[in-house]
């Protein structure tokens, strides 16, 4: 899905401003998830680093995370 990351870096910055503090790091993680789960590309997400320091983490956490393969797991 192609979306403009000034828009989702937007939607983040009004966000965020009502998020308690305790509580940005955990919805940022959920915010990143679902971006990608509506097909968000990496690449997007990653033009939106640099906004705050919680969507930058939720952003590299998600970026570097490496997909499980499932062949090879052995029992």
């Amino acid at each position: 899905m192609s979306m403009k990351p000034e828009l989702l870096s937007d939607i983040w910055s009004v966000l965020s401003d009502h998020i308690p503090e305790k509580l940005k790091a955990d919805v940022a993680q959920e915010y990143i998830t679902t971006l990608l789960d509506y097909g968000v590309d990496e690449s997007t997400l990653q033009s939106m680093t640099g906004i705050d320091t919680y969507l930058d983490t939720a952003i590299e956490y998600a970026v570097d995370e490496e997909p499980v393969d499932d062949d090879d797991w052995e029992e």
